[in-house]
């Protein structure tokens, strides 16, 4: 009897160990759920959600913990590149509830989408991945 307690207090106390112990929740895909549908990137500031159908693209810039962000505070800048071609800047307006714009594929199926934020003096870098 003694041995099965042991057994239990010992499973119970590694196993709590080990969950404080993880981090990158946050990393795993699906973690973050998208709230327009698109691919979500975690950042130190906020969120950002790429939304990409055909050529338009969309940005969404989300908060971490429901605090409110004033959009029109925000600095988003864009450049694709695709695989055999140079960087572009991606022309973007800023619409108050996200940041749209059109893909430039270059002849090629996929586009690697670099996105800068600016928020109160604070910068982060998103990298996601639009495909045709």
């Amino acid at each position: 009897m003694k041995t099965l307690i042991a057994t239990a207090l010992l499973t119970l106390g590694f196993s709590s160990f080990q969950a404080q112990a993880h981090e990158g929740h946050d990393q795993i895909p699906g973690a973050v759920k998208a709230l327009h549908g698109g691919v979500v990137k975690t950042g130190k500031e906020f969120n950002v959600e790429m939304l990409a159908v055909d050529q338009n693209v969309e940005f969404f810039v989300l908060a971490h913990e429901g605090e409110s962000i004033d959009m029109k505070a925000v600095k988003l800048t864009a450049t694709g590149k695709s695989p055999k071609g140079k960087a572009q800047e991606i022309k973007l307006e800023n619409t108050g509830k996200s940041f749209k714009g059109t893909l430039d594929f270059q002849g090629s199926y996929r586009l690697d989408v670099e996105v800068k934020t600016e928020y109160k003096g604070k910068k982060d870098l998103y990298k996601f991945l639009a495909e045709k």
